[in-house]
């Protein structure tokens, strides 16, 4: 009854709390696109602050605006389409780690991958990652199906197509080239399953994959010429091949965001994915094919020139299902290696809930608020306990997924207790208030995206781009963009429109010196963020 009841309750996680205000960035960008598009009725040039906004493709956001369509635009109908898909990759390691290995660890894989930290927090926050991430499990499982019962590729084969094509949808080309690459690299390494290689490249799926992607690519090209080099070349090959994009990283920034981002079950994680590359030639086929998919995308992401941690959560589902496959059978020296650094990893969570509990106390210079701080402490000592339930090895996965269950609650408390920082609702929500027809609101050296989602209304930009970059360059409406001498100019006084400026709590200085004291109407702090009237 107990395993039951766990289980409902990780499987439910990612519908915790769905209604919870827009995080800035990517949560409130990817939630304001799909409503323009209900807005504006047009569902293929997806746009964003009202400008045209290709960088991404469709899928990420015909979802959410569906779900708008059936449920109305709110903060819940956003994310319920991710949460689904963070559901979707649950279902998946469990059906994959059923029919690979066994029935229990399709099920333990299912409860790794719910409570690890950054597949729990994607699960509630709006990302192309998360999609893609699932897509890719998918596809995977279903190469594999082919590959390994060449009898099941009539579905299988199909099927995995079928999940590229959506992963392409979501986010580009990793989605042909990572389960590409992987095939490849199986098709070497395990010449036994060659007999599936026809069933796989040879079915009716890769029309399916080729009409798909083919009518949006066709479509977007016809209605933009350009798009394609634009999308193609710009935003896929420059994107990994050079550092235009500013998100640098050296060739270790992923083995940090893996070992957070799998916690609490990071030491077993990493044990079971390094044991069949290390022990190639005594290791169960099944676990060297995933741990091969693992080391392949790993490698994939480190050597690109733009990186950022969401870009490794397509490994999270494979690392969970040998997580549970290694906790099954988990003894002698790789029992040693995960017990010891299940409690390394304690005792570092342990210091870091006493370093929070400290700083809530006397530290009145950080951003936010002292519950949330209490609250990321309670989710560093629930961590302390899950990785030492862990380490004691008792129980299978059961006590630790409780521990990491309650560890991820309390960050999903932190992340509401410190909404005054992550979020830009109650700023939008006092520009609505006192909002009329001719006034004019100005994002002034940053965007803040969730202001139009909440406004309804366009934002013009002052001393930044972004990623409306595309948008200027294309020739949008110059008159939305400006600098310094856009606020000078600003009419004001009796009779004139009302401007609404948002801007850092660091840049209020400078920017009264842009206008006479008496031009200031009302001046309004939200948490890191100002509210201007002019």
């Amino acid at each position: 009854m107990c395993a039951k009841l766990l289980l409902a309750i990780v499987l439910s996680s990612p519908f915790w709390n769905l209604g919870h205000p827009l995080w800035e960035v990517d949560d409130a960008r990817y939630a304001e696109v799909p409503r323009e598009m209900i807005e504006r009725g047009d569902w293929l040039t997806p746009s964003l602050n009202y400008f045209d906004y290709v960088e991404k493709p469709p899928l990420i956001y015909w979802l959410p605006a569906l779900s708008y369509k059936i449920f109305g635009v709110s903060e819940a109908a956003a994310r319920l389409p991710n949460a689904l898909l963070t559901l979707l990759g649950m279902l998946g390691v469990w059906w994959l780690g059923s029919w690979l290995f066994c029935a229990q660890t399709g099920l333990w894989a299912a409860l790794i991958l719910g409570t690890c930290a950054q597949y729990f927090v994607l699960g509630h926050f709006l990302t192309p990652d998360t999609a893609v991430s699932v897509f890719l499990l998918w596809a995977t499982a279903a190469i594999l199906r082919c590959l390994r019962k060449p009898e099941d590729t009539r579905w299988a084969g199909p099927l995995a197509w079928f999940a590229m094509a959506l992963g392409f949808l979501s986010k580009g080309l990793i989605s042909l080239l990572l389960p590409c690459l992987w095939t490849v690299l199986l098709l070497g390494f395990f010449p036994e399953l060659r007999r599936g290689a026809k069933g796989l490249l040879f079915n009716w799926g890769v029309l399916i994959f080729v009409l798909i992607i083919g009518s949006w690519v066709l479509a977007m090209e016809s209605r933009h010429p350009g798009f394609c080099r634009f999308y193609f070349i710009r935003e896929q090959f420059q994107r990994y091949l050079t550092p235009r994009y500013a998100r640098p990283g050296p060739w270790y920034y992923f083995f940090g965001v893996d070992a957070g981002g799998l916690l609490p079950w990071t030491p077993l994680a990493w044990a079971a994915t390094m044991l069949p590359l290390l022990r190639w030639r005594r290791e169960d086929p099944g676990r060297r094919q995933l741990a091969l998919w693992v080391a392949a995308t790993f490698a994939f992401f480190s050597a690109s020139s733009s990186k950022l941690p969401t870009y490794i959560m397509p490994i999270f589902t494979h690392q969970a299902l040998l997580a549970a496959e290694l906790l099954g059978r988990l003894d002698g020296k790789a029992a040693r290696w995960v017990r010891r650094g299940a409690f390394l990893l304690a005792g570092i969570s342990l210091g870091a809930a006493l370093t929070a509990c400290v700083l809530a106390q006397r530290a009145a210079w950080l951003p936010l608020p002292q519950t949330a701080i209490w609250a990321a402490s309670a989710f560093a000592l629930a961590q302390a306990f899950a990785l030492g339930t862990l380490a004691l090895g008792r129980g299978g996965p059961l006590r630790p997924a409780a521990w990491a269950s309650a560890a991820n609650a309390s960050l999903l408390l932190a992340a509401h207790l410190g909404v005054s920082v992550l979020s830009a609702k109650a700023l939008s929500l006092e520009i609505s208030a006192r909002f009329s027809p001719g006034d004019r609101i100005i994002a002034y050296d940053k965007y803040l995206h969730g202001v139009a989602f909440y406004v309804r209304r366009p934002v013009d930009v002052v001393n930044w781009l972004g990623e409306l970059s595309y948008a200027k360059q294309r020739g949008a409406d110059p008159s939305r963009f400006g600098d310094d001498d856009t606020i000078r100019r600003l009419k004001t006084g009796p009779g004139s429109p009302r401007t609404f400026v948002t801007l850092e709590n660091k840049l209020l200085r400078h920017f009264r010196t842009l206008r006479p004291k008496k031009d200031f109407r009302r001046v309004s702090s939200f948490g890191n963020w100002i509210l201007v009237e002019l």
